[in-house]
């Protein structure tokens, strides 16, 4: 194993200290503790020690190159951004072939020429740039444009003319702050902050008025969860504030053309809410009575009066996703066995038909398989009757579709840029408690599924946010080129099956993800298709904590795992006040009934002393302020101390990276890596 011969003097020293949660019901001993700190000298040299092996031993690996070059070739397919209708114009935003950093173009038309309004690579600052927000004001005369540095979350926020460039103010009373939306008139904005110190204030809602943005005011609602959307309705005159992430809900509304108050809206009434107003009703998917939900059209002058509801979809086995108001009709997107589908109904709630998609694919904004339909909708309105969306397959990377709700003809704009002659195979598995699990395997259509074939299964499992069959990205695409097998599973906690589906895998019932997780591997080892010995787990964010959370739990399942930007001390969170705000689904752990539950299923408190681990390789950003840094240094000393195995233990911290966000040479190069790592420890010889 290159690279690893120092592995041994690089093992962290153990300060034992004493900890405890519950308000003293939950005890432990955590060696590591002193590893949190990012001001300690002493930290900060062993995390860089361990990044440089990890980097040392992984570019040596034999298949590092061949995939970088490969990754190289296959272009930007997985930046793909839905171009978005607004003030008249397209907006485009994309990372330039020979440039690394993103611009924003204005155009007439979706593919046309365009104006480069905004561009990164010009305020290179020494560290990489993201954009955090380009929102056009209605007008199309004045933006707002938000980046950040080195993955940081805290924005440079400008307040920009259009036609002349000129910066016409610059910051906010707020350091973490999102969601920038325009009022109809464009007299201002909307924001909503994501400060700590904001959200224990109930301050998240602010308005800035033009000419006045450093008197930013808070909005005086109460909405019931800190996380709130303002969203302006399809009519442009009404603008909706749902509140939770998680489970959305309008709980007030402002009338931009009557007296400027905020109004309880649904305030008092339970359940999800997602949709969009049509004419003088909301038609909204409700998961009232309904899993995978139902649409109601509900009249804004009553909307409390459940008596006054009309029901337009019934509750079926389909998995209700998004509405989206055009003109007189409701454009509905729904999940039918997790693959995408498109209906229009009239505002009377008669169903016109359904917008033939071009297979058996993903409705989705980005070039991603994740699916925050919770958050954002996932299609958008175009110019006139028009709606816009990208498309993608498992097989297939993302091309632009257009579809026109009156007549439901679907033009593709763009074609996919890349095609895989691959297998895809839909299957399903069962849980410890009986529940069947669907998964989808991924393989190159020559490849031989009756011998045993390096695997990696991958997931999330939370949040409410489903991950559907759509492309998986230049990197998977890579693998299965390759002669691997990708597979995605739809792990309870997800969104994938409705709320029924999320709830069962959150909180006290967090433990079903993971043993979903485990009964797809013992199918797929139980079907032929792979061995322990071949198989390995990845995923990142919530899905790191489920990577890691495996490598603990079963290690005699998995030969190598990846966790990205996980959280590895579900405890030791509670003293991060923004990781916290940040990880509803996993309960409190100074509640003493949940810290009792996280101690059983935390990654870093269940690593035990003597066993063999499997290969791993951790991997985090420097600057990520919702999965810091120093869960990764945690889990690595921890594991490298049980010293149970001879399989290696990777650290790799990402200089300038944020929470899944690194410049493209970075991004491609740590592709390469995690590529080369699962190809190493499962044995996939290309």
């Amino acid at each position: 194993m290159a690279g690893m011969d120092a592995r041994a003097s690089l093992t962290a020293e153990a300060r034992p200290e004493q900890v405890v949660f519950g308000g003293g019901t939950v005890r432990h001993v955590d060696p590591f503790r002193w590893l949190e700190s990012d001001k300690d000298g002493d930290v900060m040299g062993w995390q860089t020690a361990q990044d440089q092996m990890a980097r040392a031993h992984l570019s040596g690996l034999p298949t590092y190159q061949r995939f970088l070059a490969r990754l190289l070739s296959m272009g930007d397919a997985d930046d793909m951004m839905l171009p978005t209708f607004a003030g008249g114009h397209y907006i485009r935003r994309f990372v330039p072939a020979d440039q690394d950093l993103m611009v924003v173009e204005l155009s007439d038309t979706p593919t046309g020429p365009g104006r480069r309004v905004v561009d990164l690579n010009l305020l290179r600052a020494g560290e990489p740039l993201q954009m955090a927000g380009y929102a056009l004001s209605h007008s199309g005369r004045m933006a707002i444009v938000a980046y950040t540095a080195g993955g940081r979350e805290k924005p440079v926020v400008q307040l920009v003319e259009v036609e002349t460039g000129r910066i016409l103010s610059q910051g906010l009373p707020s350091e973490r702050m999102s969601n920038f939306v325009w009022l109809p008139d464009d007299s201002g904005f909307f924001y909503v902050s994501m400060d700590p110190a904001d959200i224990a204030a109930n301050r998240t809602l602010f308005r800035v008025m033009i000419g006045r943005p450093a008197e930013a005011v808070h909005e005086r609602v109460e909405p019931s969860h800190f996380y709130v959307r303002p969203v302006v309705a399809a009519d442009g005159r009404h603008v909706l504030l749902f509140a939770n992430h998680l489970a959305p809900r309008p709980e007030f509304i402002l009338d931009t053309q009557g007296d400027g108050v905020w109004k309880p809206f649904l305030r008092d009434v339970e359940g999800i809410f997602r949709g969009d107003i049509v004419g003088d009703r909301f038609f909204t998917i409700i998961d009232d009575g309904a899993s995978g939900g139902r649409l109601v059209s509900i009249p804004l002058a009553c909307p409390a009066q459940t008596e006054t509801w009309q029901e337009i979809i019934p509750p079926s086995d389909a998995v209700l996703a998004n509405v989206l108001a055009v003109g007189d009709r409701a454009v509905v997107l729904d999940f039918v066995d997790t693959y995408s589908r498109l209906r229009v109904y009239h505002r009377s709630g008669v169903l016109e038909g359904e917008i033939e998609l071009p297979g058996r694919g993903l409705v989705n904004r980005t070039g991603s398989f994740f699916s925050f339909f919770n958050v954002t909708n996932t299609i958008a309105r175009g110019r006139g009757d028009q709606i816009d969306f990208l498309f993608s397959t498992p097989a297939t990377s993302p091309a632009y579709c257009t579809a026109d709700v009156k007549t439901r003809a679907l033009t593709r704009v763009t074609e996919p840029e890349w095609t895989l002659d691959a297998q895809v195979l839909d299957c399903t598995a069962v849980s410890a408690d009986g529940a069947e699990i669907v998964y989808h395997i991924v393989a190159r259509r020559d490849l031989d599924l009756s011998r045993p074939q390096p695997t990696i299964i991958t997931g999330y499992g939370g949040y409410n946010v489903a991950v559907l069959p759509g492309w998986f990205g230049s990197r998977w695409a890579a693998w299965v080129e390759a002669g691997g097998v990708l597979v995605l599973g739809h792990l309870r906690g997800g969104g994938e099956f409705g709320s029924r589906w999320w709830h069962q895998g959150r909180l006290a019932s967090k433990q079903n993800t993971f043993n979903d997780l485990y009964a797809i591997a013992e199918d797929l080892i139980a079907r032929g298709i792979t061995t322990s010995r071949h198989l390995g787990v990845t995923g990142g964010s919530n899905g790191g904590v489920m990577a890691a959370v495996a490598a603990v739990q079963r290690p005699d399942l998995f030969r190598a795992i990846s966790p990205e930007a996980p959280v590895t001390d579900l405890l030791g969170r509670v003293r991060d006040p923004f990781t916290m705000a940040a990880t509803l689904d996993y309960g409190d752990p100074s509640d003493p009934a949940m810290a009792d539950i996280l101690m059983r299923w935390s990654p870093y408190q269940n690593v035990r002393d003597g066993t063999a681990y499997p290969a791993m390789l951790i991997d985090c950003g420097a600057n990520d302020p919702r999965c810091p840094p120093w869960h990764g240094r945690k889990l690595a000393a921890r594991l490298q101390q049980a010293g149970g195995g001879t399989l290696p233990i990777l650290l790799r911290v990402h200089a300038d990276a944020g929470h899944g966000t690194v410049g493209k040479d970075s991004q491609t190069r740590q592709s390469a890596e995690v590529l080369a790592f699962f190809a190493e420890y499962l044995g996939l010889t290309p």
